[in-house]
């Protein structure tokens, strides 16, 4: 993607450039970005770049006399997408609250200048995440910019542990201190820096527009292939995706091939994977080439991982991945394939909204209860005392109730029961924006890239539905078999195909996950470390090499990790935090 970098205030100076452009301007660099368009305003000026070494790229910028418009990501809205879109936009509105955003599909973040004032905002679900400083005088689309800023970084000890524990933070801190994302769901006004809502949290509240499955079936999918006729007229046929043996992959398929487009194909796996045979023998049924990947065999053929390795994965992956930064190249290389050639890069995340993704029975939860059930997977003694541990639950009830609109009520609003249209938002509000938002960041970075099922207006219908309907996938292959009985037919990863349904085993496998209480499933870690099912994770020695130190922390208990991404994350957070910068490139 492009990126985007604004400065106000002190920071904006007229004269010499400040201490905060010349580090930016460096930062960014350093990530491949220069030449960068300039807009300035009173009191303001910003820099977009455009994406580097990609004949397309992503983002748009048009300038009218004293008029703006650009944005980094990929969006598209009535078949039109980069400065066409832009174009619109500025002859047909005055601000952005004037905007149908609902209708938009995509991620961004959007500089809009006009009478109306100098405006940054964002797509409605809070995908593209914008960074900003301590005294919101910088702000970016990239979190090394405003790392690049911080003299001496310090941890943010309760974002850290989340970032280690649970692969993202999910509120407006970060993990380093300082540095902070703008609120989503707000306008900023820059030349005055007031905010106004532009996506509150009960306009996602809608009524289920459907009094049948069948009905259901019928109108998502007339939407969903409107959606993707749109996404083609605005982006054009080139079009590649990742198929697994899932619900997600196929139901992409089944769209394009629908309104008559034949992606590139790609799965990654060891040839004995099952979502590898899945996908092969989908991509035959449909005389459809697919290369797969084995990531592995491309990490094997690489030099060995070194300290400038961890250097040029971390300013690839821009800071802090949900995945950690230690890869010795494969997920960079996988990345750069798929988008090469200005070819729009899809992927089925956020398919989970058509889906029971909590795997919880149809009745009302608490905030509290989803912590549980899908937030504490892991050791308790990792955090180092149980105020600690009692402060990190406590922090992700208030992110998910923020979320939702409902912060602010008092500690009975923690055990309160919400509403099951509000249990599914969460996932939306909460696992899509800010950990699937900052993976999406991270996939955009070099080229077009799209998750298309997370639709504003696809997000509210499916938050409405009866989770019968969604129980066990149900709806999800109806949708894949009406869109294309071909790509529904071949088997899937679960041992049917879509167009029988989910079968009993299936089924079965779900429920036992389903009515485990969210109490048990608090102890799961727990249960699995006493049943030795959760051995001490080691740092591999090339890891400890470039970083020149074994993971350590005095915030979390190192000891009690239990898995290797996390100890992935931990590295990599420590690696960011000792990064120094001289305002050069």
């Amino acid at each position: 993607m492009s990126l985007l970098i604004g400065f106000v205030g002190a920071a904006a100076t007229d004269g010499p450039q400040s201490t905060e452009m010349i580090y930016a301007r460096a930062a960014a660099r350093k990530q491949g970005f220069d030449c960068p368009v300039l807009f300035r305003w009173s009191g303001g000026q910003a820099w977009w770049f455009a994406t580097p070494d990609n004949s397309r790229g992503s983002g748009a910028v048009v300038q009218q006399g004293d008029r703006f418009a650009a944005y980094v990501g990929s969006v598209h809205w009535q078949g039109l997408t980069g400065k066409d879109l832009l174009s619109r936009l500025l002859a047909e509105f005055e601000r952005p609250q004037d905007m149908p955003l609902q209708e938009f599909s995509g991620a961004f973040a959007m500089l809009f200048s006009r009478a109306s004032g100098v405006h940054l905002f964002g797509d409605a679900v809070g995908i593209q995440k914008i960074y900003h400083t301590q005294q919101r005088t910088v702000f970016s689309t990239s979190f090394l910019v405003c790392r690049a800023l911080i003299k001496q970084a310090r941890v943010h000890r309760q974002r850290a542990q989340e970032y280690v524990l649970l692969g993202g933070t999910h509120g407006l801190e970060t993990a380093v201190e300082g540095i902070h994302i703008a609120d989503p769901t707000l306008d900023i006004q820059l030349l005055s820096m007031t905010t106004r809502v532009l996506h509150a949290p009960e306009s996602w509240r809608k009524p289920c527009a459907y009094s049948s499955l069948p009905q259901a079936v019928d109108g998502l999918a007339t939407r969903i292939a409107a959606d993707f006729r749109g996404m083609v007229n605005a982006f054009g046929n080139n079009i590649g995706m990742a198929l697994s043996g899932g619900f997600d992959s196929r139901l992409l398929l089944a769209a394009l091939d629908h309104i008559g487009v034949e992606p590139e194909l790609f799965v990654y796996g060891s040839p004995g994977d099952n979502d590898v045979k899945v996908a092969r023998q989908v991509a035959a049924s449909m005389k459809l080439p697919i290369n797969a990947v084995d990531k592995q065999a491309v990490n094997a053929n690489l030099p060995p991982f070194d300290n400038n390795s961890l250097a040029r994965s971390i300013t690839f992956l821009d800071g802090l991945p949900p995945d950690g930064a230690f890869d010795p190249g494969a997920d960079r290389i996988t990345r750069l394939e798929q988008i090469q050639g200005g070819r729009l890069n899809l992927n089925g995340g956020g398919g989970e909204i058509l889906r029971n993704f909590f795997y919880l029975p149809d009745r009302p939860f608490s905030a509290s209860d989803i912590v549980s059930s899908f937030y504490s997977n892991w050791l308790p003694q990792a955090l180092l005392s149980e105020e600690e541990r009692r402060g990190f639950r406590r922090t992700m009830v208030n992110n998910i109730l923020a979320s939702l609109g409902l912060s602010g009520f008092g500690s009975e609003a923690l055990d309160r029961p919400l509403a099951r249209t509000d249990v599914e938002l969460i996932y939306s509000l909460l696992r899509l924006r800010f950990w699937m938002g900052r993976n999406n960041t991270v996939a955009a970075r070099h080229g077009a890239f799209l998750t298309p099922l997370v639709q504003p207006q696809l997000i509210q219908i499916a938050a409405s539905l009866p989770m019968p309907w969604k129980d066990y996938g149900l709806l999800e292959a109806k949708l894949i078999d009406r869109l294309s009985p071909r790509a529904a037919a071949t088997v899937s990863s679960y041992g049917f195909n879509f167009t029988a349904g989910p079968a009993f085993r299936h089924r079965l496998a779900l429920d036992a996950t389903m009515h485990r209480p969210p109490a048990l499933r608090n102890r799961s870690a727990q249960l699995r470390r006493l049943l030795g099912r959760l051995p001490a994770v080691v740092a591999p020695a090339d890891w400890v090499a470039a970083a020149k130190a074994q993971a350590h922390a005095d915030w979390i208990d190192v000891a009690y990790l239990t898995d290797l991404a996390q100890v992935n994350r931990l590295m990599t957070l420590n690696a960011v935090l000792d990064q120094t910068f001289d305002g050069s490139a």
